[in-house]
């Protein structure tokens, strides 16, 4: 009888590889063009070659003055793909045009690798518990995309990822950076995730809030919803948001929308937890982000019973 096969184990170091270091966004191009692959933070890099062997020749995008830019102009923001998470979290203008989105920044990893790591990084990595995905949804972002024959795009970010570690992306096209819409009056956001531990844990599951109220300051106008880790991609809760608009935000009314948030998410059951207890999570979650992005947009804005 053959011996059997010992199981194969995955490198705890990363393999030789080819780094370059381009100056400007045209030799980026250049090399991507070429088929080697743009590096931002690089927090992922040691996984994703254990796992994939790949990939081996990288762009470091980290000295490109281009990429450094977080433009915030006429209540929209411009975050450029080498902008990592630390200053997003410590920009004090950034926090009130879109505190949703700090919110997810802020609980990525811990803070040495958020000092690294880039907000464009964690799009692109497609991970269906990305912190700040689900947050960029309910801004309305978009990826400024921009290839190496010069082409340039912008993609919405429901369209950009695909599936897990699948992006829109197509063979020499970069990401430069991601566009989204601020908050204006009376509008206010929030991000909410439930983990085991408070950091360096992934996801079990995350909702995002973004809601707009009347002038009356208790009729919701607007209303989006925006679910992650429960399904393969971030999923949008558009019927359940649709449920707040035209009303106050009443207590019983609030708990609805949390149900309908919970019933159209896609859980898997894994050793993290059962898909049962994710929509549990939904549910509660829902109420806590509706709640705290309604603070937001109205403070000391409470919930009152219906008469």
């Amino acid at each position: 009888m053959p011996p059997a096969k010992s199981p194969a184990l995955r490198p705890s170091h990363l393999p030789p590889v080819e780094l370059y270091r381009p100056a400007d966004l045209g030799e980026l191009l250049a090399h991507a063009a070429d088929g080697v692959h743009p590096l931002a933070g690089g927090t992922d890099l040691v996984v994703w070659a254990s796992q994939c062997g790949e990939p081996r020749r990288l762009a470091w995008i980290g000295s490109i003055d281009q990429l450094q830019t977080l433009d915030i102009t006429s209540g929209r923001a411009h975050i450029g793909a080498a902008v990592t998470l630390s200053r997003i979290v410590r920009s004090g203008q950034f926090q009130s045009l879109a505190p949703a989105v700090v919110d997810g920044a802020a609980v990525v990893g811990s803070v040495q690798l958020r000092n690294q790591a880039t907000l464009v990084g964690n799009v692109c990595t497609a991970s269906p518990g990305g912190d700040t995905i689900p947050a960029l949804h309910v801004h309305d972002a978009a990826l400024d995309i921009v290839s190496a024959a010069g082409d340039r795009r912008s993609v919405k970010i429901s369209d950009f990822v695909h599936g897990p570690g699948q992006t829109d992306l197509n063979t020499g096209e970069v990401v430069t950076g991601v566009t989204l819409r601020g908050l204006g009056q009376r509008e206010g956001s929030a991000f909410s995730r439930f983990t085991q531990r408070n950091a360096l844990d992934l996801a079990i599951a995350s909702v995002a809030a973004y809601l707009s109220f009347e002038s009356d300051g208790q009729t919701v106008a607007r209303a989006h919803l925006s679910m992650g880790a429960v399904g393969p991609t971030v999923l949008d809760a558009d019927e359940a948001a649709r449920s707040l608009v035209g009303h106050p935000l009443e207590p019983a009314r609030l708990r609805n929308c949390a149900d309908l948030t919970a019933e159209c998410c896609r859980p898997i059951t894994d050793h993290r937890a059962s898909a049962d207890y994710r929509r549990q999570l939904v549910r509660t979650l829902t109420m806590d982000v509706v709640d705290a992005a309604a603070e937001r947009a109205i403070p000391g804005h409470l919930a009152v019973e219906a008469p």
